[in-house]
């Protein structure tokens, strides 16, 4: 980690000027100049309401050349309280169109704590600069936990309508809380605090900081937290609006990066989520969500076709994954007509298991292996939609509570086939 001592080396003046502070503030960026100057001062706005609390903000930069550093240095109240440092960014990340994600963001987490470290910080704050719809109030839910000792590690909620981050809602939440048993919603949504403690700690592991840029961060710190017993909670901060990045990013793309990402972790920790049973929910701050998310029409025809035509083409690589039974589930599955058409939560909760499994015996490449569970999804999300198509949010809510407890209820065969995986051979 000799690059993140040097980071940590050239804020080393502006660290001795200001000598400690209570809050620390990272502001992560990368090529976010229309959007990073509206997070500073909105995040500095909330850090103001701390009486008697002296925050300062570091800016952790990874080489952006759109005006970025100039941005975020205007937009600084107090330049005696502000610090830019320019991370360190390895490997070489697959950026937009793969993965709108935020390079070496491990490297850019690592510095700030350093920095928060030095200046003896009770808190320390992580947010994202491309977020549009940040306010004071993020920032109140975020850091009081930790200020008043209830916390050392607060994750984010975000108001969300039914059909928006479908991979998080049906994959990457429901895995990690049946995994690890605590039911952590967001566990890569980008906005964290800590306490001094878990900062300590992360500092004191080595992390790869992989090509899953902040996915693959987030989820190590989340994972780090549980598995650790850390004093875990979540924040209220409402709608999560990003900046769009052109072109968008392709689905097949962030499936490999992310998934690929959480399944690594999965696999470097079966000594652990094997031994947990059920879950447990964690306290969450801030206020209640008000009012309701305007909610795109979705249409789950274009879905079911997807699905049924990766059902054409990918036999060979699903039979060398999926067991016959769910083989047969998904044939039938792929000649029912739309209002038919629903893959049971058990069904869903077995065939990610399987490819997380794949993932750990390389029965193939890794990421052709991930972008094959592409179509799996669209047709998982095609039942999705079909079901909440009249549902309001808490019976939105409510589906995705029922399809936890099925990844829950399934994890024993998830179990089963990692201890003895020739004996479930597809």
């Amino acid at each position: 980690m000799a690059e993140v001592d040097a980071a940590s080396q050239s804020a080393q003046p502006a660290v001795d000027r200001v000598g400690s502070a209570d809050i620390v503030l990272g502001v992560l960026s990368y090529n976010d100049a229309e959007t990073v100057g509206e997070v500073i001062r909105a995040a500095r706005h909330g850090l103001s309401r701390f009486t008697g609390q002296r925050a300062f903000i570091v800016n952790a930069d990874g080489g952006s050349r759109d005006g970025t550093v100039e941005a975020a240095r205007a937009a600084a109240d107090d330049p005696d309280f502000f610090l830019q440092i320019a991370y360190p960014v390895y490997p070489v990340h697959r950026m937009t169109p793969e993965y709108p994600g935020v390079p070496g963001k491990g490297n850019a987490v690592r510095a700030v704590f350093e920095v928060a470290g030095q200046l003896g910080a009770h808190a320390c704050a992580i947010v994202p600069s491309d977020v549009r719809s940040i306010t004071a109030e993020w920032m109140d839910a975020l850091v009081r936990p930790v200020i008043e000792g209830e916390s050392d590690y607060v994750a984010p909620v975000h108001q969300r309508h039914k059909y928006e981050a479908t991979v998080l809602s049906g994959i990457i939440y429901p895995l990690v809380r049946a995994l690890y048993g605590k039911r952590i919603r967001e566990p890569i949504g980008g906005n964290y605090a800590f306490s001094p403690k878990m900062m300590k700690h992360y500092l004191s592991e080595s992390q790869a900081d992989g090509e899953a840029g902040g996915a693959g961060s987030d989820l190590w710190i989340t994972i780090q937290a549980i598995m650790n017993g850390f004093r875990l909670a979540e924040a209220r901060l409402g709608p999560r609006v990003q900046a769009p990045r052109e072109p968008p990013p392709e689905l097949s793309s962030i499936l490999e990066l992310v998934l690929g990402a959480l399944f690594q972790e999965v696999g470097q920790t079966a000594a652990i989520w094997q031994r947990t049973r059920g879950s447990t929910s964690v306290p969450i701050f801030g206020a209640e969500f008000t009012g309701t998310i305007d909610q795109p029409a979705a249409d789950p025809a274009p879905l079911i076709e997807s699905f049924r035509l990766g059902f054409q083409n990918l036999q060979e690589i699903w039979k060398t994954v999926l067991p016959p039974a769910t083989l047969v589930e998904l044939k039938r599955l792929a000649s029912r007509g739309t209002d038919g058409f629903r893959m049971a939560d058990a069904v869903w909760a077995r065939l990610v298991y399987d490819f997380v499994l794949a993932h750990r015996m390389r029965v193939m490449d890794r990421a052709h292996l991930l972008r094959a569970l592409t179509p799996l999804y669209l047709g998982w999300l095609a039942s999705y939609v079909l079901q909440v198509q009249e549902a309001g949010p808490e019976a939105a809510d409510q589906r995705i509570e029922s399809l936890c407890i099925a990844y829950e209820t399934q994890k024993s065969y998830l179990i089963s086939r990692w201890r003895w995986p020739d004996r479930f051979n597809p």
